[in-house]
């Protein structure tokens, strides 16, 4: 069974740069940015840009100009996000971040979980994560239940009923859609 890190303790690790479950011995790294920055490896230039929250409220995408292809990290994910409230996660965000990150020039898509994909791939996750917020607000307006939502994205989004999605993306959609 997956531990569930307090908020508390998942704020104090964005703030420490550290993973939860790294060894006490793990140092972060030291390349750090507020909005963009480059580094160039093998000769290539690599950049690391910030548009804005979706998984965490420290999510990057990582470009590799030269060869048309970025990173997602968690803003792309299988197959519906992950909302990390605790790590300051936004359903609402994360479709403005894709939409931001869509303005790169880039032909192959890296995600951070599942196989390598393409523009239309990533298009077609930022509409399900749209879908899903649009889907949850309703369904908040009309006054159902956090557990006849959560019956809603199990059925729908393939939402595992004691998974991180129901642990943590579920109760902070709850508060932030309402």
């Amino acid at each position: 069974m997956a531990e569930i890190i307090s908020t508390a303790n998942a704020r104090a690790n964005i703030v420490q740069n550290k993973q939860p479950n790294a060894p006490p011995n793990m140092v972060p790294a030291s390349v750090v940015f507020t909005e963009e920055t480059s580094v160039f490896l093998g000769g290539k230039e690599v950049r690391a840009r910030y548009f804005g929250r979706g998984h965490t409220n420290g999510d990057a995408i990582i470009y590799f100009p030269a060869l048309r292809t970025i990173h997602t990290g968690d803003l792309m994910a299988g197959k519906t996000p992950l909302i990390d409230y605790p790590g300051g996660g936004s359903v609402v965000e994360w479709t403005k971040t894709l939409d931001a990150a869509m303005k790169l020039d880039f032909d192959t898509v890296i995600p951070g979980h599942g196989p390598v994909t393409d523009r239309a791939g990533l298009m077609a996750y930022r509409n399900n994560v749209q879908k899903l917020r649009d889907r949850a607000a309703s369904m908040i307006r009309e006054g159902k239940s956090q557990e006849e939502i959560g019956k809603v994205m199990t059925a729908d989004f393939g939402w595992a009923a004691g998974g991180m999605q129901m642990q943590w993306s579920l109760p902070g959609m709850m508060s932030e859609l309402k």
